[in-house]
């Protein structure tokens, strides 16, 4: 019962806020034409990376620090109210850089500056997020992830009808906030004075910068496809991309709860106990994976249809190669976060630009001929590479070492 309940509080938690993302694409895929769900999506995807780059890798460093600081919660306090200061200046720097640019450059017209409305909510939910799983809350760490605000927005636009990208924008702008909002309560109203007064440490941003680079290329490697798209393609691509890549989320954010759920348990775990650990989180993701995979395997372009509508129920075949792609990740293992969980953040570094540069280059030789489907088959390929790679390096240190 010790294992269950706290896997199933990460489980539901993390399902609510993956939910969101889901709910609100299908939303607006739906009530917005092609062309303006293409536009909205186009600044969500934007905006996730931004607030991914912005947040320097300090997710993962606070999971660690306050995971070790269960016997000083006042310490785990400061770390935290120190690091949402840090993010919130960052924030009000890039805000104040990119309004001047945009002063400069006479371009305040164009619907992509309104990003610019979110910037903080959006950075400010994984740091959330982290301190309160470390915290042994893995339910409510795993709600208050940043897709939690998907799920507010999505709740919004069900009684406020936006006709418009910017309309959708302007709704989700307002949910970013009353989210962020209410997050930081959660977290303790004490930390909403951090807020207030932003102050910038370069050493805390600096202190992970090999994470940083990890989570950034991360979402390059799966949303860099979608600026290939917008390049060589239609604009309605980037709504397929996004539907495919949304149908893909609900099984990311699983093998996401596994991760963190057994993350604290790798860095305090002796390597002797690694190999064990580790097929018992195969196991758990394999378990919680499995309905779904096989709901979008045997059924996907009705699975695509009933979720978006009918023309995306034509990329059924892409739908299944990525699917089957992320199933063999799952199969070999979370090799990368027990990398990280032993300060290996250097290796998932070089692990995760590898993946991207050949995502980036095979979709690049791809596109053109064989379109959405070229993508499709350039990251499902990178997702293999990476998760054999890592592995390879894992069982290379660890498990060999446990043995000898």
């Amino acid at each position: 019962m010790k294992e269950v309940l706290p896997l199933t509080r990460a489980f539901i938690g993390r399902f609510l806020s993956a939910a969101g993302v889901i709910a609100l694409s299908i939303i607006l895929a739906r009530q917005l034409s092609l062309s303006e769900a293409g536009i909205f999506f186009g600044m969500f995807i934007s905006l996730m990376g931004l607030s991914i780059a912005f947040q320097f890798g300090t997710p993962l460093i606070l999971l660690r620090k306050v995971a070790g600081l269960h016997d000083s919660p006042t310490e785990a306090d400061g770390v935290f109210s120190r690091t949402i200061s840090n993010l919130a200046a960052v924030c009000v720097i890039v805000t104040i850089l990119w309004v001047g640019f945009i002063a400069l450059i006479g371009a305040g017209g164009k619907p992509q500056h309104l990003i610019l409305l979110n910037i903080l909510p959006t950075t400010l939910m994984g740091p959330i997020s982290a301190y309160l799983k470390a915290k042994n809350c893995p339910g409510w760490g795993g709600f208050w992830e940043v897709g939690v605000l998907s799920l507010i927005a999505f709740m919004f636009v069900l009684v406020l009808r936006p006709t418009n990208a910017i309309e959708a924008w302007l709704v989700f702008s307002a949910a970013c906030w009353i989210g962020m909002i209410i997050a930081v309560l959660h977290a303790g109203p004490r930390h909403l004075r951090a807020l207030t007064r932003p102050s910038l440490d370069i050493s805390l941003l600096l202190e992970g910068r090999f994470l940083w680079g990890m989570s950034v290329l991360s979402y390059v490697a799966l949303w860099g496809g979608v600026a290939i798209a917008k390049w060589f393609l239609e604009a309605d691509a980037t709504a397929v991309l996004n539907a495919l890549f949304r149908t893909l989320a609900p099984i990311q954010f699983l093998i996401l709860t596994i991760d963190f759920y057994m993350a604290p348990k790798f860095a305090a775990a002796s390597v002797a106990t690694f190999r064990a650990l580790y097929t018992k989180a195969r196991v758990l993701c394999a378990v919680l994976v499995i309905p779904y995979a096989l709901i979008t395997l045997t059924m996907p372009s009705a699975f695509l249809t009933l979720m978006y509508g009918q023309p995306y129920g034509a990329f059924s075949t892409e739908l299944r190669i990525v699917i089957i792609a992320t199933i063999i990740q799952i199969a070999i293992g979370p090799s990368g976060i027990l990398l990280n969980m032993n300060g290996q953040d250097r290796i998932t570094l070089y692990c995760m630009g590898l993946k991207t540069v050949l995502y980036l280059t095979l979709s690049l030789l791809l596109v053109v001929d064989y379109g959405i489907m070229g993508i499709i088959v350039s990251l499902s390929i990178a997702i293999i590479v990476q998760a054999f790679l890592q592995y390879y390096i894992v069982a290379r240190i660890y498990f060999r070492a446990a043995v000898n």
